[in-house]
């Protein structure tokens, strides 16, 4: 049976948080029963966009992750809920309003910190798909439809499908935790978020006579196999991406003669500096 899913693209956000005041702007100050109460003005965030940070001075890489309620196949709070959470036909999991109350914070219940206690209505609450939008025949949640670059965006699949996109790279769950409660959020060029970078640049000459080297062939080893090569662009820098932590060397042809730098322990994003030839 079809389910509802998020995909996120981190290669597209660039955390302008409008998912978050769309959210907001939904939810505050609106009663959606029996989807949802009103949600806090402040203190209380349904989603969350956290910014993160690859390497450091000269080459830094910032990517941002938004993420919603996963709405898990194999969610803890429905299981340890009660009865005041609920999981629909089309995956989406809400916390029942009225269940709900007298039941006091439910936070406990979310290994990701994705339920909150709104005090004000004396409820725990969550994002809830907007399912009151979907039903209504929306195609979209208000934060992907508030998203202008489509990094959020709901797709409804069938789990067979996912797994496939998943299994062939396309898609990645966002981490083991998530994919063993079979998190209904995916990532779209999860490699900006869990992966390496190795970078650097090369130039000729010192000083005031030193010079770009531009269109360089650039080679990345990995126990003496060769895994990536690219060409320095128009600044004479070079960056391969998507690196798990290792031993690596970097190899640089400006012509007949290579030159091989000494082996570089890569346990976080960096770069190597100014290659002179």
């Amino acid at each position: 049976m079809k389910r509802r899913y998020f995909i996120f693209d981190p290669e597209k956000c660039i955390g302008c948080f409008n998912c978050l005041h769309a959210c907001k702007d939904e939810h505050v100050g609106n009663d959606f029963s029996p989807v949802a109460l009103p949600q806090k003005l402040h203190q209380q965030y349904w989603l969350t966009t956290t910014e993160h940070i690859r390497g450091q001075h000269p080459m830094v890489d910032v990517a941002y992750l938004t993420e919603p309620c996963g709405h898990c196949e194999n969610a803890p709070c429905v299981a340890e809920g009660g009865g005041a959470v609920i999981r629909r036909p089309d995956g989406v999991v809400l916390i029942d309003p009225e269940r709900a109350k007298g039941k006091g914070d439910l936070s406990r219940l979310c290994p990701f910190g994705k339920i909150s206690y709104n005090e004000e209505q004396g409820v725990s609450q969550k994002c809830t798909f907007c399912a009151h939008l979907l039903d209504e025949g929306w195609k979209q949640p208000r934060c992907a439809q508030a998203c202008p670059l489509e990094a959020l965006r709901m797709e409804y699949a069938e789990p067979e499908e996912m797994a496939r996109r998943a299994a062939s790279g396309e898609l990645a769950p966002l981490d083991a935790a998530h994919a063993a409660c079979g998190s209904a959020l995916y990532l779209k060029n999860a490699a900006r978020l869990n992966t390496l970078f190795l970078g650097g640049s090369v130039a000729t000459g010192e000083g005031p006579e030193e010079v770009c080297a531009e269109n360089c062939p650039v080679a990345l080893l990995r126990d003496g196999a060769e895994v990536q090569r690219q060409r320095t662009n128009a600044f004479g820098e070079f960056k391969f991406d998507g690196l798990k932590p290792g031993i690596y060397q970097v190899v640089i042809s400006p012509g007949e003669m290579d030159r091989q730098t000494d082996p570089i322990e890569l346990t976080e994003s960096r770069s190597i500096g100014v290659c002179r030839i």
